[in-house]
């Protein structure tokens, strides 16, 4: 039998929920992901001094770009993006069942790799 939510709980899981995200955003995890994002495009400190160097290299965005290749090889390059490992005999048939009904999934439903690939450079 299927339950049903009242509004106020869905009100209360909407808040909780806008909370978090509030908090995030206003918190020192988006102040360190908005540092890394200017180190990654180059972007100057905003310090600089006229008659001195404003050089800005792009060594971030070489290092991240540079290394996507090999880890969307690791993560990416098989069939199987995850795989159920049966507890006894009698498990075997629903382990290759749900392996291959998330990896279709994931892969075909979701765009895996780009799902990887966007996380990973995130």
């Amino acid at each position: 039998m299927a339950s049903t939510i009242t509004n106020e709980q869905l009100s209360e899981v909407v808040s909780r929920e806008l909370n978090a995200a509030d908090s995030w955003s206003n918190g020192d995890l988006a102040d360190q992901q908005s540092e890394a994002l200017d180190y990654y495009y180059g972007q100057p400190f905003g310090d600089e001094e006229e008659g001195f160097s404003s050089v800005v290299t792009r060594d971030t965005l070489k290092t991240v770009e540079g290394i996507m290749p090999s880890l969307m090889k690791v993560f990416a390059s098989g069939d199987t993006f995850v795989e159920f490992e049966p507890m006894g005999a009698e498990d075997e048939a629903a382990a290759q069942q749900a392996t291959d009904y998330l990896n279709y999934v994931f892969d075909k439903r979701c765009d895996g790799f780009n799902v990887l690939y966007t996380w990973f450079k995130d």
